[in-house]
């Protein structure tokens, strides 16, 4: 420590009049202080690492779990959200029942029209080809959220027609269903009504059957009308997804095209026979990937 910060001294250091063994006893006693104020000051510095730096503290590191990976804290633990077919971003699958039983619904698509015969028909070729016992129900100009006629006072909507199948002849029981469309709801503005009617549709038909596996196969078209469907197919699909059905998407699978739509296109809205057993073979093929 410095001098002044110990004493002061002035001339020679003695008082007037102070006998000489007097004045060398204050001196011993002066060195002594000296020294251990220094031993205390080195003391409190305490030893610095090589470098001349502070030590510094180490950081904690989270408790490793049995797998050595750390173990998330209880918090983090429980506000993780257990992994779904469409957080994880893989497609929700079907588990074939030991016994299928199918019900097809949709629109116009599924009752045939554009075809040269009614049993020409995607949905029949579809039926056909699995082998399962099944009932077809198709309505032209219905959708999810729409219920037909120019005004959608026609009381068709898919929900509505399941009700009435499960009421009407409950000897049939359904444990798989495949719900086509969304074509005649590009007439509702709001995408919210349409999601939420394509979930509730889904929703109402697990109530109607238990156990009930359900497949969407969303709205398509030849092409021009294909390509306006964009809306509608994310509507119907959000809707698909909010209630964790598998969503089979011919618009963004790009089932018609400007190349083969002239061969598929009945009246510019339907397909024709071709093109019902075209459709007919892309959903088998992505009937086939959602059941391995």
């Amino acid at each position: 420590m410095p001098a002044s910060k110990i004493l002061r001294v002035r001339g020679n250091g003695r008082r007037p009049g102070a006998p000489a063994g007097e004045w060398i006893k204050y001196a011993a006693l002066l060195v002594l202080a000296v020294a251990a104020f220094g031993v205390a000051a080195l003391a409190l510095m305490g030893p610095r690492d090589p470098g001349g730096t502070a030590p510094v503290a180490a950081a904690s590191t989270p408790a490793a779990s049995a797998t050595g990976t750390p173990a998330a804290s209880p918090a983090l633990a429980s506000a993780a959200p257990t992994p779904s077919a469409t957080s994880t971003g893989r497609p929700a699958k079907i588990e074939l029942p030991e016994k299928p039983v199918l019900l097809i619904m949709g629109d116009s698509y599924t009752a045939g029209d554009g075809a040269d015969q009614p049993d020409e028909s995607w949905a029949n070729l579809v039926a056909g080809s699995l082998g399962y016992p099944t009932n077809i129900d198709g309505r032209g100009g219905t959708g999810f959220a729409w219920g037909g006629g120019a005004r959608d006072d026609q009381g068709g909507e898919y929900e509505v027609r399941l009700r009435q199948t499960a009421a009407n002849n409950p000897a049939f029981v359904p444990n798989l269903l495949i719900l086509q469309g969304g074509q005649n709801d590009a007439q509702i503005t709001d995408a919210g009504e349409i999601t939420a009617a394509t979930r509730q549709t889904i929703e109402a038909a697990r109530r109607f059957w238990p156990g009930v596996q359900v497949v969407v196969l969303g709205p398509s078209a030849p092409q021009p009308l294909g390509e306006d469907l964009r809306d509608v197919n994310t509507a119907v699909r959000a809707g698909a997804e909010a209630a964790n059905a598998p969503f089979i998407d011919a618009v963004e699978g790009r089932w018609f095209t400007t190349a083969n739509s002239p061969g598929f296109d009945a009246d510019g809205a339907h397909p024709n026979t071709a093109g019902h057993a075209y459709i007919a073979d892309k959903f088998l093929e992505s009937w086939a990937a959602l059941v391995d």
